[in-house]
Order: structure tokens, then C-alpha cells, then sequence
């Protein structure tokens, strides 16, 4: 206990002495446990994300207007407002295929102006009763009013302090609330056609243009399909194109394929560049103790005269490295969080992936990782950078501080 209450002193000692090389030492921690924590928390979030995705996808096939693919994809992946439309007749014909056993349809909508409501959202009308994608995903359901006005909301939708959403001035009530689920459902607002029409007819009388159809009744913005088990999903797609044109269809098992494939891009840009920077700021430690302890040879030939012992040299420069990898350590986490969790959503809306933040405790795990790392690198570089010095003889120490 004793050494290491005179180790500690020592340290503290000797980095107060040496300022610019000890914030160098410092800033070398730093980056270690700010690539670690960010890193790991990226590659945690975007893991969970598409297992999200994947567990709340619903549908196997979406059918959506020949030239809208890539808009539907925008829909699901990252919210982004859309609308396009086909002829409704593909519900009917999709529900007549054999193997196909679950249909509903999905409306979109949007406005010209993104201030008409209390945040810019996709718009979207529904089928309570024949829905399979939404409803089981409602964490939290708050009344059963649908069907009368009501409104389920993202997870990322703020309603109003009275718990109401508001829309070009009028209130609606907030009947449920979507769970996270690292799709653009998280940014989305769904509701019955009546809602819907009541929405664009409050919207008009106050001025407002909608980028949608003026007779809505014959059309569908998708249509969602789920495949019984033992279903052959290429007949039923060859069915589909055979009696319906002018549509595309998406199979969600490679939708999430092709985000697999992107999401192991970006993740294998994110272990490349923490493994380099873990490298550099590891042997940027070692070179600099090393620099440092050179100069300090007449100092600890002094140590040695006066009794003390290579391995309680050893523990006081230990001790060094340990608050220095330590108080780097600590900042780089401070750093960390502020670009985490500030910035969530830009990243996010950047990398264009699934992406869901995971459990706290995990993002603390993480943080204590990389403090952990960085107090690892501080004390073993000064360990070694120390070790040399101690094996040398005290007389030529000396000569050589001279």
C-alpha cells in the first residue's frame, strides 16, 4: 500500500514535470478508448438494428409499382416521405394465390409543406383488420380507437404533453405506440383510411396540397404478403406478375440480405480503422515512455544508489503509466459519449442502415472496456519501456545520464 501511495506521488510528480510529453502519452489513451467505445457502440448498434429489422419485418413479399422500388425501400429503411400508387386490384388477386396466406394493403401519403404538423412524418392508411405488421408490434396500446380517430404512432414520434398528435391544426388521439424497430416505421404515423380522408379534407379547407390521388378508393400504395411454411414463394411471385402489371416485388429475406451485405462493409470499415488506431496509440505509448525514461537514466541510477530496488522502480513507473492510461482513458469515454449519443440520430440517418442503440448496460460495458484497454496500454508500455533500464549496471546508468 505504501508503494503504491509513493508510486502514485512519484507519478503525478514527474507528468506535472514533462507537461507536453505527458499530454501527449494522454492524448495517445484518448484516442484508444474513444475508437474503442465508439466503435464497439457503432457495430452494436447497427448489429442490433438488423436484428430488429429482421424480427419485426412482418411480410415476406411486398408488392409495390414497377418504378417505385427504390422508394419503397427508402420508406422501410430510413422513414424518408414518399408516395406512390397502383391499382388495388393486386390485394384481390394476391389473396386467391395458393400458399399465400396472409394480405393487407398500405396507403401512402405526404404534403408539400413539412411545418403543417408537430413533426415531418410518413403518413400512412391502414387495414386494422386485416393488418399483420403493425398491430402485433404496439408495445404500447393505449386505447382501441383505431377505427374512431385514433392514431399509432413510431417509436421516434413525439406526441403532444396531452398525449394527442396534431395535424393542420386539429388533434388526434394516440391510440398505440410502435416499439422500436430500426426500420422507417420508427418515423411514421399510421391510421385508418376515414382518418386519412378526414386528415386531407381538414388539410384543403386550411390550404394545405397533398401529393396524393383525389380518389384514393381504387388504389394502394403496397401490398404486404405473408407465405404459409411449406409454400413455394417463387410460384406464387411468378403467379403475382402473371396476373397483375406495372408492379415490382420485393422479397424482404433479400432486402434484408442486401443491408446484411452493406452492413458488413461498414463494419468491417469500423474493425479495420479501430484495430490501426489501437496499433498507432499503443506504440506511440511505448515510443514515447521510452523516449521519456531515457532522458530520466541518471534519475533512476540515483534511485538505485539510494536502495531502491529494479522491481519498486518498475512499480513507480508502473504506477505512471497507469494514471496516464487511465486519465486518457477516462476523456476518451467522455468524448465517446458525446458523439454516441448527441449525434445518434445523424449517424443513423447517415450510414442509411439499421440502427438501434443497445441495452445501457452494454454501452457501459463498453465504456469500461475502453477505459480498461487504455490503462492496459499505459502500464505495460511504461512497464517495458522501464524494464531495460532497471537491468543495466548503476555505474554505467549514471555515465550515460552525464
Amino acid at each position: 500500500m505504501a508503494d503504491l501511495k509513493t508510486g502514485t506521488g512519484f507519478g503525478l510528480k514527474n507528468i506535472r514535470k514533462r507537461p507536453y510529453r505527458s499530454l501527449c502519452l494522454v492524448l495517445a489513451a484518448t484516442i484508444s478508448s474513444y475508437a474503442l467505445f465508439t466503435g464497439l457502440s457503432l457495430k452494436a448498434s447497427l448489429d442490433n438494428g438488423i436484428e430488429r429489422m429482421q424480427e419485426r419485418m412482418g411480410a415476406d413479399l411486398m408488392v409495390v409499382p414497377e418504378e417505385s422500388e427504390a422508394d419503397a425501400r427508402n420508406v422501410l429503411l430510413t422513414g424518408e416521405p414518399e408516395f406512390f400508387y397502383m391499382d388495388r386490384e393486386i390485394v384481390e388477386t394476391a389473396g386467391k394465390i395458393e400458399g399465400v396466406e396472409l394480405v393487407t394493403e398500405q396507403f401512402y401519403f405526404t404534403s408539400l409543406s413539412s411545418d403543417c404538423c408537430s413533426t415531418r412524418v410518413q403518413l400512412i392508411a391502414y387495414d386494422p383488420d386485416s393488418d399483420f405488421v403493425i398491430t402485433p408490434w404496439i408495445d404500447e396500446k393505449i386505447t382501441d380507437e383505431v377505427s374512431k380517430g385514433g392514431i399509432v404512432i413510431g417509436s421516434e414520434v413525439t406526441p403532444l404533453s396531452d398525449g394527442n398528435v396534431k395535424f393542420y391544426g386539429t388533434e388526434y388521439p394516440v391510440a398505440g405506440k410502435l416499439g422500436a424497430t430500426a426500420t422507417g416505421l420508427d418515423q411514421s404515423v399510421f391510421m385508418t383510411r376515414e382518418t386519412m380522408h378526414f386528415i386531407l379534407e381538414d388539410a384543403s379547407a386550411k390550404g394545405y396540397q397533398f401529393l396524393n390521388p383525389e380518389d384514393d378508393s381504387g388504389l394502394v400504395s403496397t401490398v404486404l404478403i405473408r407465405v404459409s411454411g411449406d409454400a413455394d414463394i417463387t410460384f406464387i411471385e411468378k403467379e403475382l406478375y402473371r396476373n397483375s402489371s406495372g408492379i415490382r416485388i420485393i422479397e424482404t429475406d433479400k432486402l434484408i440480405d442486401d443491408v446484411k451485405t452493406k452492413l458488413g462493409s461498414v463494419q468491417n470499415v469500423i474493425k479495420l480503422t479501430l484495430l490501426v488506431l489501437l496499433i498507432i496509440s499503443f506504440v506511440t505509448m511505448i515510443l514515447f515512455f521510452s523516449v521519456i525514461f531515457h532522458e530520466r537514466k541518471k534519475e533512476f541510477a540515483v534511485l538505485r544508489i539510494l536502495g531502491a530496488s529494479g522491481s519498486r522502480i518498475c512499480r513507480f513507473s508502473l504506477a505512471e503509466g497507469i494514471i496516464i492510461g487511465s486519465g486518457g482513458g477516462l476523456v476518451g469515454l467522455v468524448f465517446g459519449i458525446l458523439t454516441v449519443f448527441p449525434f445518434n440520430k445523424y449517424i443513423e440517418y447517415s450510414l442509411e442502415l439499421p440502427y438501434l442503440m443497445p441495452e445501457i448496460r452494454l454501452i457501459v460495458l463498453f465504456g469500461a472496456l475502453g477505459v480498461l484497454v487504455t490503462t492496459a496500454f499505459g502500464s505495460l508500455s511504461s512497464f517495458l519501456a522501464t524494464l531495460s533500464l532497471t537491468r543495466a549496471e548503476t555505474y554505467y546508468t549514471m555515465r550515460a545520464g552525464e
